[in-house]
This record gives C-alpha cells, sequence and structure tokens, in this order.
C-alpha cells in the first residue's frame, strides 16, 4: 500500500514540473517593434505610450507607442514590455546610465499615425 502511494504520488509530482517553455528567450526591442507594427490610428485616444528599460538610476529608458486601433495582439504586446523590463531592470543593477529623468510623452496623432517626439 505504501508502495503505492509512493509510485502514485511521485507520477502527480512529476506531472508538475517547472521547466519554462521552450520559447523563454529574452525579448529584444525588435520584438518588440514588431509587436507593435504599424501604429495607424484615427483617434488620439487610441494612442497608447509604453515605457521600455530601465536606467541604473531609475526610470525607462525610452518610450515606446502603439495604436490600441492597429495592434493585432495587445496582450502579447504587453507581457513582451513586460519581459523586457525585468530583463533591463536586472542588467542595470550591474551596469550605469545617466541620470537624466525622461518624461512620460504626449502622444500625437500626425497623418493617421500615433507617434511621439523623440
Amino acid at each position: 500500500m505504501k508502495g503505492s502511494l509512493l509510485l502514485s504520488t511521485l507520477v502527480v509530482l512529476a506531472g508538475c514540473s517547472t521547466v519554462e517553455p521552450a520559447d523563454e528567450r529574452p525579448v529584444t526591442r525588435a520584438d518588440i517593434t514588431t509587436l507593435i507594427g504599424s501604429a495607424k490610428a484615427q483617434h488620439i485616444d487610441s494612442c497608447k505610450v509604453l515605457p521600455l528599460g530601465k536606467k541604473a538610476c531609475g526610470g525607462p529608458e525610452r518610450y515606446v507607442v502603439y495604436s490600441s486601433e492597429s495592434i493585432t495582439d495587445e496582450r502579447a504586446l504587453l507581457d513582451a514590455v513586460h519581459r523586457y523590463n525585468e530583463n533591463a531592470k536586472e542588467a542595470a543593477k550591474r551596469g550605469y546610465s545617466t541620470c537624466q529623468h525622461i518624461p512620460e510623452p504626449e502622444p500625437q496623432l500626425v497623418g493617421g499615425m500615433c507617434t511621439i517626439p523623440n
């Protein structure tokens, strides 16, 4: 009885493996740019700004803009940005950067495209 209970427990625990999915490679800015695609919009309210990266002194390295009208998978974009930022936070602990504060820009709608000032 104890042997079969032990075997059952091992089988159940083996199914609870913590192996990460194969596609857990670091997210790149190119990946994020691809997810954003073209930031086409008809209304300024569709233009969204996200902080990207982390500076060693705190705050984002930059911002990106996307359109909620034209993005195909907003959840995938937000998850990718989160993963990118987490990786950047760890990298920032080992490095240095300017401590210049970069305020969050207001998105603009220019010629049917969401943009942010450089």
